[in-house]
């Protein structure tokens, strides 16, 4: 008596390898999927926390803003703030430095002023402004297109030949940083030559500032734009007549 044997036919075993090609390749594009939007969301957070990092500095700078008016390499008067001409977004003096007792040469003990002269600035990724910023993991990527974010300082307000800025990175990977300006130019003598303004402005003081004015600048504005979060707006208030020394 001849025992029938059973199996699988040809047609049943493709359709098993079939299903089995569909469910992998299903699979795969699930985890490519989820690794992508996890990837995008970290660096949505990641920018996010720079965001608030500037806005932290920025805050703190401007809440400390002071009438002090410093002096460049060569000796000019440098306003407290100012914009036009500038080789940074925005200059300024702020207050606030935790002032520490210091020794000079012949052991006398001597106090360092709480004033700091800062500015902010956007400057290329291979400038050495963004040194911190980490290197790709793609040796042959191209980031001459991308731009950083920086907060300068100086250790001292007036400038001397080898005075060195430092540099504090606020942000890896901005397309575009604009300030506007929004106050008025006060006439304590004849208020009634005070010239203000309501409409948001590029520079700051400004072309209407003359001898007998006094520049008040009352609210700032920060338009951030990125690629991935596209344009994010900050407003800050400035304390009022903060440069009348």
């Amino acid at each position: 008596m001849i025992k029938s044997q059973s199996g699988f036919t040809l047609l049943e075993v493709l359709l098993a390898v079939s299903i089995t090609a569909l469910i992998g390749v299903g699979a795969s594009q699930l985890l490519t999927s989820t690794a992508s939007t996890k990837n995008a969301t970290e660096q949505r957070a990641k920018q996010l926390k720079e965001i608030q990092r500037m806005d932290f500095w920025v805050k703190r700078d401007l809440t400390q803003i002071a009438g002090r008016k410093t002096r460049d390499v060569y000796g000019q008067h440098i306003d407290q703030l100012f914009s036009t001409g500038s080789d940074y977004l925005i200059e300024f003096t702020r207050s606030g430095l935790a002032s520490l007792p210091s020794f000079g040469d012949e052991g006398k003990r001597t106090s360092r002023s709480n004033m700091q002269r800062v500015a902010y600035a956007v400057r290329g990724h291979g400038s050495e402004y963004c040194k911190d910023v980490p290197k790709p993991f793609d040796e042959n990527e191209d980031t001459s297109d991308k731009q950083c974010l920086v907060r300068i300082y100086w250790p001292v307000l007036d400038l001397a030949s080898d005075s060195e800025p430092l540099v504090q990175l606020l942000m890896e990977e901005v397309e575009d940083v604009r300030f506007f300006y929004r106050g008025q130019l006060v006439d304590f003598v004849t208020p009634s030559n005070s010239v203000r303004s309501d409409s948001w402005q590029e520079d700051w003081p400004g072309p209407y500032l003359t001898g007998s004015l006094t520049p008040d600048l009352v609210q700032l504005k920060v338009q951030i734009t990125t690629k991935k979060l596209g344009e994010i707006t900050r407003l800050y208030e400035v304390p009022r007549f903060a440069f009348t020394e």
